[in-house]
């Protein structure tokens, strides 16, 4: 407490500008975002150096210039934000870890931007995180781009369907800097293979504990619901066309696109 009450900081209140690039999106206007300035590095020439870590992160969000603005940067509300001049990634949550920003509005109108942001990126922090705004009605074709070249990257994909839900996750990656994945993950009873099953079923988008829990009874074992037909699956009380069709993608959709030949 006493280093962070010593480390020199500027905040003001400034009118949100347009980001430079990531966002997509213009924030309200008149809207105030918090603004916090840190000294820059300079060389011996007196040029800006690229920074890739700062000091600074274990106490509150870093975050670069041209993010300022982001809309969703007004939804923070436990954590300090500071902006750092030269920063390469578009925000550090951690010492180690690196958060790059974009919507897909933006991946849309600007398809190479995420490439080149990923390549200057590199690999130096221990966790590489991948912020995805989803602005868009129908996604699909620039959320598929996003998640193939976040895979081939090794970043981790975080969507977020809101500004605040944006927010939540950089707050939430941020206040848990240091602690493993084995802490943050749920503890599943060991040999409780339905508890396991029912997990897994709820990660389908529309499926609840309820249906997992009737899908199971049905059909006993991942294996069986998996060979299930449509027509088997929506003998299932309070399983639709909706969550059948959600099920069997799951299943049976390919993991990786087919390609045309050549």
């Amino acid at each position: 407490l006493k280093r962070l009450a010593r480390a020199p900081r500027i905040v003001r209140l400034g009118m949100a500008s347009a980001p430079a690039g990531g966002s997509g999106e213009a924030p309200a206007a008149g809207q105030p975002v918090a603004q916090e300035q840190a000294p820059p590095q300079q060389d011996e020439v007196g040029r800006q150096q690229p920074l890739f870590r700062h000091p600074r992160a274990a106490y509150a969000i870093v975050a670069a210039p041209r993010q300022r603005g982001n809309p969703f940067l007004a939804c923070i509300r436990s954590t300090l934000v500071e902006f750092v001049d030269g920063l390469v990634p578009d925000y550090l949550a951690g010492s180690e870890i690196a958060v790059l920003f974009i919507s897909l509005r933006f991946h849309r109108l600007h398809p190479e931007y995420l490439k080149r942001r990923i390549d200057v990126l590199g690999k130096r922090h221990r966790t590489r995180v991948l912020l995805c705004r989803v602005d868009l009605e129908h996604p699909e074709e620039q959320l598929e781009s996003v998640t193939m070249q976040s895979f081939h990257a090794g970043l981790s994909l975080v969507l977020a369907w809101t500004d605040a839900e944006a927010a939540a996750y950089l707050e939430t990656l941020h206040r848990h800097q240091n602690k493993s994945a084995e802490v943050l993950m749920a503890k599943l009873p060991r040999g409780d293979h339905r508890a396991r099953l029912a997990e897994v079923l709820t990660t389908v988008k529309g499926v609840n504990r309820s249906d997992a829990a009737r899908i199971m009874d049905r059909f006993g074992s991942l294996g069986q619901i998996a060979k299930a037909t449509e027509e088997e699956l929506l003998r299932c009380p309070g399983i639709g066309d909706k969550k059948v069709r959600q099920l069997r993608q799951v299943f049976h959709a390919p993991f990786f696109p087919a390609q045309a030949p050549g």
